[in-house]
């Protein structure tokens, strides 16, 4: 079984999927989180940069990719959801509003950001169904 099918096992739908930070300065948000916490990072080459994903030993996980040019660095709690068109569908009709439309990652999975109608925002993750 693969670490992404294990982790979707261990940690199920409607649950904290993981944290994103956009940075200014990746390599020194990296540095940062390496000296402090001795934490170590696996690079991704993405369309808009280099995404740094880090796994801790119980299974969480952090992302750090670079800040838009119109984005203050911010952090983004991700929930893991079965269906992201029926979370959008849940969000919606709870009030919400859909900041980022979908967005997919061939072969990761897909997301959306949405703002709680009290100001804060999330996002809803789905995984990329893996071959079998």
């Amino acid at each position: 079984m693969s670490k992404r099918a294990e982790s979707r096992k261990e940690y199920g739908i409607g649950t904290m999927g993981f944290t994103e930070l956009s940075s200014t300065d990746s390599g020194a948000t990296r540095s940062f989180l390496e000296k402090a916490f001795h934490w170590k990072f696996e690079e991704v080459k993405m369309p808009n940069g280099l995404y740094l994903s880090y796994r801790g030993p119980n299974g969480s996980s952090l992302g750090i990719r670079p800040a838009q040019k119109s984005e203050a660095p911010t952090s983004m709690n991700y929930v893991r959801v079965e269906d992201l068109k029926q979370a959008e569908t849940m969000v919606l009709e709870a009030g919400g509003k859909i900041i980022l439309p979908r967005t997919d990652i061939p072969g990761m999975g897909s997301f959306f950001w949405f703002k709680i109608p009290s100001g804060p925002m999330m996002a809803c993750w789905q995984d990329a169904p893996q071959p079998h």
